[in-house]
């Protein structure tokens, strides 16, 4: 990977939203290729306010976090944040790179509806579709992985 400026590096949030044994993909118009929602954190955002945001504003979608459970701080001024299930540092051509946490999600209410400024299509994959060479390895991958983890985790 080449080296860049960390200063340079970019926090985003991205949500795998799983329903009924399928994940969410949309057709991203600036990178040509299939992704899972997200987005950049926005000033003062925590990471997984701006995932929710993110996904509501490109699905239409009120969703959940999926997560193991985890206790709850009993230190005042201390909070425990939704964790995401991996972090991925990813270089985007000409943009700086992105420090991205991924999550698992599942969809509570709302009609999908895309933002046609990113996205023009979708597709709900199960594990058999995430095989296609149509989407990246590495969504593959994390596809299938979420798919396999929303069937044992909780909202949270």
């Amino acid at each position: 990977m080449p080296r860049t400026d960390p200063r340079r590096r970019h926090l985003v949030a991205t949500g795998y939203l799983v329903r009924d044994g399928k994940t969410l993909l949309l057709w991203h118009k600036k990178l040509g290729m299939w992704l899972p929602p997200g987005g950049h954190l926005g000033p003062g955002e925590l990471p997984h306010e701006a995932l929710l945001r993110e996904i509501r504003e490109e699905t239409g979608y009120e969703a959940a976090i999926l997560a193991p459970r985890r206790l709850e701080s009993r230190n005042p001024g201390v909070r425990f944040l939704p964790m995401p299930f991996h972090l991925q540092l990813e270089d985007i051509p000409s943009h700086p790179q992105h420090l991205d946490l991924i999550y698992v999600c599942k969809p509570l209410n709302g009609r999908l509806r895309l933002s046609p400024r990113e996205h023009e299509a979708f597709r709900w994959q199960g594990l058999a579709d995430l095989k296609g060479d149509h989407v990246r390895q590495e969504v593959r991958v994390t596809g299938s992985l979420a798919i396999r983890l929303a069937r044992s985790w909780s909202p949270i």
